[in-house]
C-alpha cells in the first residue's frame, strides 16, 4: 500500500456510522404487563424501613442460635442454608459447629434419632470437619 492511497482513506462520523447500520427489528407483541416494571420507582423510606426490618430479623435469628439446644441449632443451620441466607450467620454457625465438634461422638452414638445423626454428620462435613463416615456406617447398621 502506498502513502498516497492511505490518505485517500476518509473516517465517518458516528453519525454517519449509525445511518449505515440498520438493525432488523422483530415484530414482538406488546408485553401484558406494559412498562410498570420498568419506570418502577421505590421511595427511599420504604426501602429503609425493608432495611430496618431485616436487620431486625437477622437480630432474632442470632440470638435463636444462643437460646437453643444442639439438636434445634442443627435444624436452624440447615434451614438457614437451604433459604440462602447462611451468608448472614456464618460466624455464628461456626461457632456452633465447633463448640458441638469436639463432643460429635458422644452425640453421634447417644442419639436415636437417625435423621439428628444424618444431619449432623452432612454440616460437619460439608463445613469442613473431619468426620468418619465409619461411624454413621456403624450406626445404620445397629438400626
Amino acid at each position: 500500500m502506498s502513502v498516497g492511497s492511505a490518505s485517500a482513506v476518509t473516517a465517518l462520523s458516528p453519525s454517519q456510522v449509525t445511518k449505515e447500520i440498520a438493525r432488523q427489528s422483530a415484530n414482538y407483541h406488546p408485553s401484558i404487563w406494559g412498562d410498570r416494571f420498568i419506570t418502577y420507582t421505590c421511595d427511599d423510606k420504604v426501602i429503609h424501613a425493608w432495611h430496618e426490618q431485616a436487620e431486625v430479623l437477622k437480630e432474632k435469628v442470632r440470638k435463636m442460635f444462643t437460646d437453643i439446644d444442639f439438636a434445634e441449632k442443627l435444624n436452624l443451620i440447615d434451614s438457614v442454608q437451604r433459604l440462602g441466607v447462611a451468608y448472614h450467620f456464618e460466624a455464628e454457625i461456626e461457632e456452633a459447629l465447633e463448640q458441638n465438634f469436639s463432643a460429635y461422638l458422644d452425640h453421634f452414638y447417644r442419639d436415636d434419632d437417625l435423621h439428628r445423626v444424618s444431619l449432623q454428620f452432612r454440616l460437619l462435613r460439608q463445613h469442613g470437619y473431619n468426620v468418619s463416615c465409619g461411624e454413621f456406617q456403624i450406626r445404620q447398621r445397629t438400626n
